[in-house]
């Protein structure tokens, strides 16, 4: 699983983007309160799927990094109220 999601260059653009770190660091936090370190493969395939159109597409790091960015946007949102 850690090849196919590209662990490695995901963490060169997790290097080159300081402001991410503490949000990669909450979306891991928040999988292992599911008891994983890692989403299931399932849901990884129909993630990829419904991105790419191929459940065994490898996730980029441009979409990684967009994906932090919306969650940390998305917290920042309802800690105001501004998300119902």
């Amino acid at each position: 699983m850690t090849a196919r999601l590209g662990l490695g260059g995901h963490l060169k653009a997790l290097i080159r983007e300081p402001l991410l770190w503490s949000e990669a660091v909450r979306a891991v936090f928040a999988m292992r309160r599911l008891g994983r370190f890692l989403p299931s493969s399932a849901y990884l395939d129909w993630r990829t799927h419904t991105a790419y159109g191929d459940s065994k597409a490898s996730i980029t790091s441009i979409d990684m990094a967009h994906y932090l960015r919306w969650r940390r946007e998305m917290r920042t949102m309802s800690r105001w109220g501004r998300v119902t």
